[in-house]
This record gives C-alpha cells, sequence and structure tokens, in this order.
C-alpha cells in the first residue's frame, strides 16, 4: 500500500493512494496552512502548521489522537528521530524535542536566538542541522540539547538542506548558490552559482542531486570528488 500525505494552505491534509491516483481520507482539524508533514514509525502521522500546533493522527481512522501547542509562531519542519521521538522548528526561534509515544510530552527546548527557525534536516552521525533567514546554518547535539556548530558563508537566507553520504551537507539559498559542507570540519568544500534562488534539494540513490529553483526548473548535479 503506497500512501502519500499532502498538506495544504486550505488547512487540511489528505491522503492518497499512489497506486490508483485516488484521494482515500480528509484530515481536518488545524486552523491555518499546513506547513510541515511526518510520518512516524507506529503508522501514525505528525502535522505542523500556521496555527502554532503539532497534531498526530492515526491514518487509518482519520482521527486526531494528540495536540502538542505550546510554540508560540508558525511550524516551520518536523523530523522523526530513529529512535521515535519528534523533533519541530518553529518560527518562534525554538527547536523542541518531544516524547511522541507517552503523551507527547516536551523533553527539551533549544533556541536558535538569532531567528526564526525555518527547516531541519536530521543528520548521519544523529546531529540536526537547522536553517534560519539570519542566513546561517547551525548543527546542534539533540540529547545534549546545545550548538554544535554554525556553518557561514551563504549571503542570503537558506531555503534547502539536505544530508548526503560521507559526512557531507548540502544547502541551496536565496542568494543563488548550492554548497557542500564537510560536516566534520564546518567547512564549505564547493560551491555552484545560479541564475536563480535555489527552493528545494533532493539527494538520490545514485549520489548525485537534484536542486529546484525559484523560477521552475530542476537541476541534476553529479558530486565529483
Amino acid at each position: 500500500d503506497e500512501t502519500l500525505a499532502s498538506g495544504s494552505a486550505d488547512a487540511t491534509i489528505r491522503l492518497w493512494d499512489l497506486t490508483r491516483g485516488a484521494e482515500t481520507a480528509l484530515l481536518e482539524g488545524h486552523k491555518e496552512t499546513v506547513s510541515a508533514l511526518c510520518a512516524m514509525t507506529d503508522g501514525r502521522l505528525a502535522s505542523g502548521s500556521w496555527d502554532k500546533t503539532i497534531r498526530l493522527w492515526d491514518v487509518t481512522s482519520g482521527v486526531e489522537v494528540a495536540l502538542l501547542d505550546p510554540h508560540t509562531n508558525w511550524v516551520t519542519g518536523l523530523i522523526l528521530m530513529p529512535d521515535g521521538r519528534l523533533v519541530s522548528g518553529s518560527s518562534d526561534g525554538t527547536i523542541r524535542l518531544w516524547d511522541a509515544k507517552n503523551g507527547a510530552a516536551e523533553i527539551r527546548r533549544m533556541e536558535e536566538n538569532a531567528g526564526a527557525t525555518q527547516g531541519l534536516c536530521m543528520l548521519p552521525d544523529g546531529r540536526l542541522a537547522s536553517r534560519s533567514w539570519d542566513h546561517e546554518i547551525r548543527l546542534w547535539d539533540i540529547d545534549g540539547g546545545s550548538k554544535s556548530a554554525r556553518l557561514e558563508g551563504h549571503r542570503g537566507s537558506v531555503s534547502a538542506l539536505c544530508a548526503l553520504g560521507e559526512g557531507r551537507l548540502a544547502s541551496g539559498s536565496q542568494d543563488r548558490t548550492i554548497r557542500l559542507w564537510d560536516l566534520k570540519t564546518g567547512k564549505e568544500t564547493a560551491r555552484l552559482e545560479t541564475d536563480a534562488p535555489i527552493l528545494c534539494l533532493v539527494d538520490l540513490p545514485s549520489g548525485g542531486l537534484v536542486a529546484g529553483d525559484a523560477i521552475g526548473r530542476l537541476h541534476w548535479l553529479e558530486i565529483v570528488e
């Protein structure tokens, strides 16, 4: 059963059967745009919204099973950790860690300080990367609750992050560049200049990278050592 979940500005979440191309469920409860979705290992779905809440759903029944609402601004990112804990990022400048199994309790809170969190990316070494409007990428030790590194170099807000193999991270920015970073040293190792802001990055099984830009194009990139 191949199922896709989509969130919308109409505040709904829709589930789709990819085999048939048909909508199978409509999840309603959010009051504003659904801005983040994350599949849970137990079959539930987590959603974040501009209404400042995170909701957990039983996708089989379409019923909301938990509401998490301590954020004070838009929820901009959700990440599931390997052990089942949930991480949320928000425009309120915080990153929060949740025990989503036992009552959806908040475990830890980390402050961005310099700006609103605009997106999250889980790294292979267990750390978390966050992007913000202040042009920086921050790396976090989730269990320690502390910032472990800052990656600086972009001249515009960072709009996309993608974890790659061999301890590398790719970033795309409004400054029209795609950059590769060595996560051990925190140094930029490669840069590609483009003619439009980069909005999204996706790694490919082949080891390549696809970038989407602000004027509707996709760029297939090969990472050359």
